[in-house]
């Protein structure tokens, strides 16, 4: 397993993504900074994690068609009580302002 770490490593990766992915991509990398700046930027598998205490707590995967966003399913904020089934993974073709606020809440309710 080949890891780089920063946000330099998540980056390069996230903008080698086809249009629009890359940006979406970026853009998914400053929300997920800004609500947990304690995670660290971590290039492994070839996707950006994003790791505290040596825990993955999420990551973006880029693809030519779509970019996913998912937690770990040990750290799975969007669990909810009572529910048989749990999402991890969300694939996005573009975001909005309400999705970007329900993308900091979970990664803010997963870092904390």
């Amino acid at each position: 397993m080949f890891t780089k770490k920063g946000d330099d490593a998540a980056l390069a990766k996230l903008r080698d993504a086809p249009a629009p992915f890359g940006e979406i991509g970026v853009r998914l990398h400053s929300i997920i900074r800004e609500s947990a700046p304690s995670l660290e930027p971590i290039v492994r598998w070839g996707l950006p994690f994003y790791v505290k205490d040596g825990k993955d707590i999420c990551y973006i995967k880029p693809d030519k068609e779509y970019i996913v966003f998912g937690f770990g399913e040990v750290v799975n904020p969007a669990r909810q009580e009572g529910e048989h089934m749990h999402p991890v993974a969300w694939t996005f073709t573009s975001l909005d302002a309400a999705t970007e606020a329900r993308i900091r809440a979970l990664v803010e309710k997963a870092a904390a």
